[in-house]
């Protein structure tokens, strides 16, 4: 399920916020990075880890003015990377996790080479503005190799990071060596699969296809001959570089390596990586997706801009152009992943896998979040799947719709006329899982997505799908005198009106939601879609 949310201020990005602070957070966004990579750079959390805990030791030890560094420490204590416990100052777990130097899982240097992209940024209105003009991207020869292998050891760092969720999900798919790395950096990824599989050097057999320069780099980050022994390393570019007729691999990686091109590069790259494939082969992309939710909506899009004003003509591409790049080159079977973090896999073949694959690889609520992206393609703003036990029904609720709307009594969907409250917590029960559904007015237009989706559901075969709207009735102008429905087919009760305290629910899905105050208040419908 949904994790708590890490955001920061500037993050909580929402239409409805009436508030001037979200845009004052945004524009001061950078505080929070530079205070990082100074912290980093006088290598603060090391001296904390190795027990200089005194403000006046660690002013010393890194050769700091001591009022300006207490102010400074102060400001970690506020983002809760460090600790104050009497006086004395102590690492907060992630800290002590990834920013101390001698640690094992250290990430120091690869939160630090964000910073060298810094100069391109402040760079990005001349990049996109027709009345301005600014150079391509260049770096000095003398530093090529420098970056080059820098580059190379974060992106290993990261992959560290990642590895071990994509391994797992892809190893529930059946498939066999060689494997081809394409773009793969130090070949992280082929030495995880490797790892996974728990074989030996005399068994597994990997290609990585890297130009020259990267290769060099990746030899002196592993540089041991053990750890080469079953790599064959190809030195070449892939996008110009003719294969071998013969060579067929079991796996092919693309992990990263797509958005450093444009559409047609990076859709010749997939078309050759596909006609080395296997017969019942697997392809992995692994990469930033602008189309992607998951757990940083805002990185694909993000990564993106870096692409632009860092590469000569990178592009992260959407999930959906790759997976047509795919299925236009004979692999029918395209599932989409969202890893934990910020990235995203997508996995093709040209079979369909088997049943017990299939189960195993889109088991529970690995198969229902697809309906997250299901429901954003049915139009709505946002798709968010919760546990139906975070379905909140409460009696106070109806009182909200007797003593407080005027269509009281006059509406069929709404009470008296709906489902009781104590019949709704019934129901909800009788599920595992709901999706909060968010959309804009006109409500009709609202309510059409709503079945739409309902009846997708049914038909994929969640046979339990049921919707619940939100607000009165809006299939017709007003309910007949008669009391008797002429489109029940159409109608489904509210959340509201059917015993829902909407905003505790919708709360659930991180979805902050408050009374709209005024004529110009930004109003916002939500829906639940029970599924099973």
């Amino acid at each position: 399920m949904k994790k708590p949310k890490e955001a920061l201020p500037f993050q909580e990005g929402d239409p409805a916020l009436p508030s001037f602070q979200y845009l004052e957070d945004l524009a001061c966004a950078y505080w929070h990075s530079e205070v990082l990579f100074a912290a980093l750079d006088l290598d603060l959390f090391t001296l904390i880890s190795e027990g200089m805990c005194d403000p006046d030791r660690i002013a010393r030890a890194a050769s700091c003015k001591p009022d300006e560094l207490a102010r400074f420490l102060r400001v970690l204590k506020a983002l809760s990377l460090i600790g104050d416990n009497g006086g004395s100052l102590y690492n907060n777990p992630l800290a002590e996790r990834f920013l101390v130097k001698s640690g094992p899982e250290y990430m120091g240097d690869f939160l630090l080479y964000r910073r060298y992209m810094k100069p391109s940024w402040e760079g990005i209105k001349g990049r996109i503005s027709l009345g301005e003009r600014t150079e391509s991207l260049k770096i000095p020869d003398e530093d090529y190799d420098v970056r080059t292998r820098q580059y190379v050891a974060v992106m290993d760092t990261l992959i560290s990071r990642k590895k071990d969720e994509i391994c797992a999900l892809v190893n529930r798919l059946a498939w066999d060596y060689p494997v081809l790395d394409v773009g793969g950096g130090a070949g992280s990824l082929l030495r995880a699969f490797v790892d996974a599989k728990e074989v030996g050097p005399a068994t597994a057999k990997g290609v990585l296809y890297e130009l020259p320069e990267v290769i060099k780099a990746a030899k002196t980050i592993y540089g041991d001959d053990l750890s080469w022994s079953w790599i064959e390393t190809r030195e070449g570019d892939f996008r110009t570089d003719e294969p071998r007729s013969d060579e067929r691999f079991g796996l092919i990686i693309m992990s990263n390596v797509l958005h450093a091109y444009g559409a047609a590069e990076a859709e010749r790259i997939v078309a050759k990586a596909v006609r080395m494939l296997e017969k019942g082969g697997l392809v992995l992309v692994h990469d930033y997706f602008p189309d992607r939710v998951g757990s940083s909506p805002q990185k694909g899009a993000f990564y993106d801009l870096n692409m632009m004003l860092n590469t000569y003509n990178g592009v992260c591409h959407e999930s959906s152009t790759v997976a047509q790049w795919l299925g236009a080159n004979g692999l029918s079977w395209v599932e989409i992943f969202d890893l934990t973090s910020d990235t995203s896999v997508i996995l093709a073949r040209a079979e369909t896998p088997g049943k017990e694959e299939t189960d195993m690889l889109l088991t529970g609520e690995r198969a229902l979040k697809r309906w997250e992206y299901y429901g954003r393609d049915e139009g709505f703003e946002k798709a968010v799947l919760i546990p139906a036990g975070d379905v909140i029904v409460a009696p106070w609720v109806a009182l909200k719709c007797r003593y407080g709307c005027p269509r009281y009594g006059k509406n069929l969907r709404c009470p008296p006329h709906s489902v009781p409250p104590e019949e709704t917590a019934r129901i909800i029960d009788s599920y595992r899982w709901a999706l909060v559904l968010e959309g804009t007015p006109p409500g009709r237009q609202f309510h059409t997505r709503l079945l739409a989706l309902e009846r997708r559901a049914f038909l994929d075969g969640y046979h339990k799908a049921f919707a619940f709207g939100a607000g009165p009735c809006e299939i017709c102008e007003a309910c007949p005198d008669d009391g008797r429905c002429r489109h029940p087919d159409l109608v489904r009760p509210s959340m509201e009106g059917a015993g829902i305290d909407v905003f505790g629910t919708v709360s659930k899905a991180g979805i902050s939601l408050k009374p709209v105050q005024d004529r110009e208040g930004y109003v916002r419908y939500l829906g639940l879609l029970l599924l099973e």
